[in-house]
């Protein structure tokens, strides 16, 4: 049988993400050294909404006759939290304009991409990948980060998902990236018979053999018992815990944890999902942002009491926004532009871009006036130091985000 090194690191990060290789690869090997091909040890943590969650209700256009006209019943009209004279958030952002009027979130208005696609696992596969809607990619924009970034002797968890599945936009040629719940327990469980830790430790006493392929193997997996044992240590020192169930955005509890463990991982990703608001939308998005607002107010309070707040720096996307005009179920289809959200002390606080103009829709639509692409090369080249260029595979204009 015909394995590639592209195979067995892809192969080797699936199976240590649901748990399924043998207990014995997380037994104790010298730590690995800072991971080489980062900026000055910073942390990008990504936060994905999915189902598309109504920009129009989160960063509210509350002095545009128009917004209330097509929404009679969504209209947001009470206690909404003043940004300037055209803009405020949902009232349910409150824990988030805390960290806003401390200069601490950039809201980036009218994202989106050109010919915009929106079924949800077509539109998030677009997001994940970086690419056009006209164009097919199987690697994540993540994923070229890091066969871009970083060196050989980066492991695995370079890059880390909370939860049970590694994100599209991991994939990439090197393999980084791995997925897990409950960090603590991150390794892998011993199989039946000679599928063992005694079997293990002989086959990796052996000289060096004249087989390529089995000395890759046994440096592979060498890889993974520092990797898996590095996770566990992580955790035990920042005191995590699994995700907890009913806990939408316990995640992010989970990364403070792991970074105040000290786990060398440059990239996390955390994911919801809820925001698909066709029918009741006012309770469910209200709710929804709550949860959220109050999990990334959390999340940066604990970064600045651990000291780690200077290194960090969230972002925040859905796979596109909703129709401006409410549907009769009290909710919203699908659309397309909505606003992002950077969060961090580094961000250059404030609005950037452009609202999209409600009076000039394309078929009930808002245009967008930032193409998500932008965003992603900003915070590559602005925070991480890297080449968006070869990352995202052609040029596109930055904004001017990050301090």
């Amino acid at each position: 049988m015909s394995m590639t090194r592209r195979n067995f690191l892809q192969t080797a990060a699936l199976f240590s993400a649901a748990g399924l290789a043998p207990r014995f690869l997380t037994q104790s090997v010298a730590a690995e050294e800072t991971i080489a091909g980062f900026k000055d040890d910073r942390i990008l943590v990504v936060v994905q909404l999915g189902g598309g969650n109504d920009g129009l209700n989160t960063v509210v256009p509350y002095n545009n006759d128009t917004y209330y006209r097509l929404r009679p019943a969504l209209g947001l009209r009470d206690r909404l939290l003043t940004i300037n004279d055209e803009l405020a958030l949902n009232p349910s952002l409150t824990p988030l304009m805390r960290l806003y009027d401390d200069a601490k979130v950039s809201i980036i208005e009218g994202v989106g991409y050109p010919n915009p696609d929106r079924s949800h696992f077509r539109s998030m596969e677009i997001w994940h990948t970086a690419t056009g809607s006209d164009e097919f990619e199987g690697r994540g924009w993540l994923g070229r980060y890091f066969d871009n970034t970083c060196s050989g002797s980066a492991r695995p968890h370079a890059g880390v998902a909370i939860g049970n599945e590694r994100p599209q936009a991991f994939e990439g040629e090197r393999g980084f990236g791995i997925a897990t719940d409950n960090p603590a327990r991150f390794g892998w469980i011993a199989g039946n018979g000679p599928d063992n830790e005694a079997a293990f430790n002989q086959l990796n006493r052996e000289a060096t053999s004249d087989s390529h392929t089995l000395d890759f193997l046994r440096h592979t997996t060498t890889n993974a018992v520092l990797s898996s044992k590095e996770v566990q240590q992580a955790a035990e020192r920042g005191k995590v815990g699994p995700v907890a169930h009913g806990r939408t955005f316990n995640q992010l509890d989970v990364v403070a944890g792991l970074i105040r463990g000290g786990l060398q991982t440059r990239i996390y990703y955390v994911s919801t999902s809820g925001f698909d608001t066709h029918a009741n939308q006012l309770g469910q998005q209200d709710r929804l942002l709550g949860q959220f607002a109050e999990a990334v107010a959390r999340f940066q309070d604990q970064l600045e009491k651990d000291g780690a707040a200077d290194r960090v720096l969230t972002l925040v996307f859905s796979e596109f926004g909703r129709r401006v005009h409410e549907n009769a179920s009290g909710g919203t289809d699908h659309g397309t532009a909505a606003p992002m959200f950077l969060v961090g002390r580094n961000v250059k606080a404030g609005i950037h871009g452009s609202p999209p103009d409600l009076d000039n829709l394309d078929e009930g639509d808002l245009r967008h006036t930032v193409d998500f692409r932008s965003v992603y090369a900003s915070v590559l080249e602005q925070w991480l130091a890297a080449d968006a260029q070869k990352i995202l595979l052609q040029k596109f204009d930055t904004l001017p985000l990050i301090v």
